[in-house]
């Protein structure tokens, strides 16, 4: 069967199209990986900023309690400052765990997929929140 001109051109074009998007989508993709991965290097600088690596754990840091002296003042201060020390930590290795799992669905081919409703996850959402596994409807 001969596929008039016109139409051959315009189906041309559209698989010019598709090829460009895909280009694109994976230039996109590679982009975001060194984004998460600067960011995964910054974060374990922040976390040995704040704890010491808990041993045979990739992931898991202790907060370091601090020590300035043994007046009533300075206790409050280490416990005030070791507290902070501690939900810190609790965040930054969350947010490591999420960077993670982001890494990990590159490698196997599911970023930028919605873990919960299996839609295109919007890549401007990827933009500003690499590590995002849900749509922002599901997020919600």
């Amino acid at each position: 069967m001969l596929v008039p001109f016109h139409l051959s051109k315009l189906l041309l074009k559209y698989v010019d199209l598709i090829i460009f998007k895909k280009s694109m989508e994976q230039q996109t993709q590679v982009e975001l990986k060194q984004k998460l991965e600067d960011e995964r290097i910054k974060i374990l600088k922040q976390l040995e900023g704040v704890g010491s690596k808990a041993e045979g754990a990739e992931d898991n840091f202790n907060a370091k309690f601090p020590e300035y002296g043994t007046s009533d003042e300075d206790n409050a201060t280490e416990i005030a400052d070791y507290t902070t020390n501690l939900s810190l930590e609790k965040n930054l290795e969350e947010k490591l765990r999420n960077i993670d799992s982001a890494l990990k669905r590159i490698e196997e081919g599911a970023y930028g997929q919605c873990s919960n409703c299996q839609k295109e996850i919007n890549i401007e959402r990827l933009k500003i929140q690499p590590e995002a596994d849900k749509c922002v409807e599901c997020n919600v």
